[in-house]
């Protein structure tokens, strides 16, 4: 009957709705996790930070307040930034990484900073630090790859590529000298770690994107 037909296609559709919701909202928190993990690791291990966690660490030191509410401050800025130059990159997943992802920050760090690990050798070091920028090659491509609100910096990023006609790779790294520089001013520590993390974030981000559209295409 029409009538069956039609409720059993609204169903279907409702039914793959709330899928894909819950699908996003887990890989909201992948992000949101991985990032923590990342920005715990590279403080713990002391050797410069990637270049957002120097910024925050920057406000951190400046303001005297904790890295997750100086993650808050520096979000919330950017989205500000973001909504102005590239609102049709910003979505829900946008705003809620930018609100609960200092929270995970606060909560990583005071359960990994002690770990013995972080404060091994210095090639245990920085195996660590490439564990952690591949972590964030993979939170960053989660939110772009999922089109419901990339990261601000990304979102910034991509509307300059557009507009300018500039290589994503390219610009993202002008983006990580930029918020290297300017967290440094402001007293946050850099170091080996955060050259490393300034000349690969948008490699790994890329990197991170090619495995999953590889993966897309098989599905």
């Amino acid at each position: 009957m029409p009538g069956i037909k039609k409720l059993l296609n609204r169903t279907e559709r409702t039914f793959a709705d709330r899928k894909r919701i819950g699908v996003l909202f887990l890989v909201l928190a992948a992000a949101v996790n991985l990032s923590g993990i990342a920005i715990a690791v590279f403080v713990g291990v002391n050797l410069g930070s990637d270049t957002i966690t120097v910024f925050i660490d920057g406000l951190h030191r400046l303001l005297g307040i904790s890295y997750g509410s100086a993650s808050r401050i520096y979000n919330i800025a950017v989205l500000i930034v973001a909504l102005i130059v590239a609102r049709k990159d910003i979505g829900w997943a946008t705003v809620l990484y930018a609100l609960s992802v200092g929270f995970a920050i606060d909560f990583y760090n005071g359960l990994l900073g002690s770990l013995p690990v972080l404060h091994g050798s210095l090639p245990v070091k920085f195996g660590l630090i490439v564990f952690a920028q591949i972590l964030f090659g993979i939170t960053y491509a989660l939110l772009i790859k999922f089109k419901t609100g990339m990261n601000q910096i990304d979102a910034i990023t991509y509307a300059i590529c557009r507009k300018f006609g500039i290589k994503y790779v390219y610009m993202r790294t002008v983006m990580d000298i930029i918020l290297l520089v300017s967290g440094w001013l402001l007293g946050g520590v850099a170091g080996i770690g955060s050259v490393v993390s300034m000349l690969t974030t948008g490699v790994f981000i890329n990197a991170a994107l090619a495995v999953f559209n590889r993966i897309g295409s098989r599905r």
